[in-house]
């Protein structure tokens, strides 16, 4: 038997480069953590056309508000309000998506809102009324949609209050 003796920085050589090829990584030899971009959360989904009624999304801490403005309301079962309450930053990026029937009337929030939701509101050409109920407690209207969607400007008004339009915040991201 023949034996073959090689230098121990050959060896260690050696061997770091089978633990390379083979994709292990080596104490020390770590990669810089990737940046991945943040997925927004998903729109709120858009109801069927027969049940659509005035469509509201936002906070769940607004559902009481919600519901007891809609059993105070007087309007048909194509006006029904229907709230999809998936929190206030999913609802006003969908309210803020556009304008028209495939985008919602209303968003309930359980803050003012932000100046960057603000700005895309803007940006797709809305312009919004708000409702304050009390602390933490806000609706936002949409303008286009209180005389162009059947039962927006009705439900609106059985509130019994006034709302104001809607300028550029200074707080918030």
């Amino acid at each position: 038997m023949t034996r073959f003796s090689a230098p121990a920085g050959s060896l260690a050589l050696a061997l770091a480069a089978a633990a390379l090829l083979a994709g292990c990584q080596l104490p020390g030899s770590v990669l810089p953590p990737q940046q991945t971009a943040t997925l927004p959360p998903p729109a709120a989904p858009k109801p069927p056309p027969e049940a659509r009624g005035i469509w509201i999304v936002g906070s769940p801490a607004l559902r009481g508000t919600i519901d007891e403005a809609a059993a105070k309301y007087d309007g048909g079962p194509d006006t029904k309000p229907r709230l999809d309450a998936r929190g206030t930053a999913t609802g006003f990026r969908a309210f803020c998506g556009g304008v028209g029937l495939d985008h919602p009337d209303m968003v309930a929030s359980d803050r003012p809102i932000s100046a960057a939701e603000y700005k895309r509101c803007r940006t797709a050409g809305i312009t919004l009324t708000e409702y304050d109920f009390g602390p933490k407690r806000f609706v936002y209207v949409k303008d286009s949609h209180m005389m162009a969607v059947p039962g927006v400007n009705d439900f609106v008004t059985s509130w019994g209050q006034s709302g104001k339009p809607v300028s550029a915040p200074t707080a918030g991201s």
